[in-house]
C-alpha cells in the first residue's frame, strides 16, 4: 500500500518558575509536513471466524514549516520564529486480533470488535531561525524577517513515540457484487508518548537529544476504503485515514536536572492511500 499525507505536531511546555513566564512558556507546531510511505499488511481469518490483522510501513517526511513561540507572564510573545522542515521520516506497526459477526445477509454486512498495539514513530528536522512578528519590538529575536540563522543549519530536530492500546470495531459491507466498503475506527485509551527534542543551537542545554518529553494521553484512528475485486483473489483498494493523539506530561532537561510540565502534545496524521491484496483462500 502506499500512502500519501500531512503530520502535524504541538508541543506546548510550561517553565518551572510561572511568576516571570506564561502558560504556556513555548508552543512549537509542526505544520504542513508532507509524506510518503510504503506499507504491507495481511489479515487472517480461521472457520470460527476469529481474525488477526496487522500492518507495518514506513516514509520519509519533507516541506512544512515549524513556528516556535515563547511567552513571558500574561501570553506576552517575546519570540516567534521560523524553521523550514526538511527531512526525516516515520515508522509505525499496527497488531489486531477480534472476532467477525455476519448481521446482513450472506455476508453483506460484517461487523468485527477488536483489540489491538499500534506504535507510531515519527521525526522531524526543522533547519535555519527567521524572526517572526512578536509583542516586544523584535528586541530578543530582531525584526521580522531577520535571519538570525540560515536555512542550511539544522536546528531542531523532534522525535515523537506514540505506543497505544487500540479498542474498536471494522465494519465490511458489500455494495455490489464486486464492490465492498470497509470502515474502521478505533478508540486509544492509552497513548503513551517518548518524545526526544534535539536543539542543535542551545549549547546551555548540553549534549543531544537535551529535551525528553513523556506522558500517557488518549486518542482515535479512523479509516475508510472501498474495494473493488478484480477476480477471485486480486483486490485494488482506496481510502483515506486519520490519526490523533494527545498527552500531557513531563518535559526532561536531562542534562540539567529539570523538569517542566508539558501542558499539551498534540499529534495529526491524515492520507489517502491506494492498495493492491492478493487472497490465497477463503473458507
Amino acid at each position: 500500500m502506499v500512502e500519501r499525507g500531512v503530520e502535524p505536531v504541538r508541543p506546548r511546555f510550561l517553565a518551572p518558575d510561572p511568576d516571570y513566564y506564561g502558560s504556556p512558556t513555548s508552543t512549537l507546531t509542526y505544520d504542513g509536513v508532507t509524506g510518503n510511505s510504503l506499507e504491507f499488511f495481511m489479515s487472517v481469518r480461521n472457520e470460527t471466524d476469529t481474525f488477526f490483522k496487522g500492518f507495518i510501513g514506513g516514509g520519509w517526511l519533507g516541506g512544512g514549516s515549524l513556528d516556535d513561540e515563547d511567552y513571558f507572564a500574561g501570553q506576552v510573545k517575546f519570540s516567534d520564529t521560523y524553521s523550514r522542515i526538511d527531512g526525516e521520516g516515520t515508522f509505525y506497526v499496527t497488531l489486531d486480533v477480534g472476532q467477525d459477526f455476519d448481521v446482513g445477509y450472506s455476508g453483506n454486512l460484517v461487523i468485527s470488535p477488536f483489540v489491538g498495539f499500534n506504535y507510531w514513530q515519527e521525526s522531524m528536522s526543522a533547519y535555519g531561525v527567521r524572526c517572526n512578528r512578536d509583542d516586544v519590538g523584535g528586541a530578543y529575536c530582531g525584526a521580522p524577517g531577520t535571519m538570525v540563522v540560515g536555512f542550511g543549519t539544522e536546528a531542531i530536530n523532534n522525535k515523537s513515540m506514540w505506543s497505544s492500546l487500540r479498542l474498536g470495531t471494522e465494519i465490511t459491507a458489500r455494495l455490489l457484487d464486486r464492490v465492498t466498503f470497509r470502515g474502521d475506527a478505533a478508540f486509544l485509551p492509552a497513548a503513551y508518548l517518548m518524545n526526544e527534542d534535539s536543539h542543535y543551537l542551545r549549547s546551555d542545554l548540553g549534549r543531544t537529544p537535551n529535551i525528553e518529553d513523556s506522558g500517557t494521553g488518549w486518542g482515535y484512528q479512523l479509516e475508510g476504503e472501498l474495494k473493488i475485486d478484480v477476480d477471485d483473489n486480486w483486490t485494488l483498494g482506496a481510502g483515506v485515514r486519520y490519526w490523533y493523539a494527545e498527552t500531557g506530561g513531563i518535559s526532561d532537561f536531562v542534562n540539567i536536572n529539570v523538569e517542566s510540565d508539558l501542558q499539551d502534545f498534540k499529534s495529526e496524521r491524515f492520507g489517502v492511500f491506494g492498495n493492491v491484496s492478493y487472497r490465497f483462500s477463503t473458507f
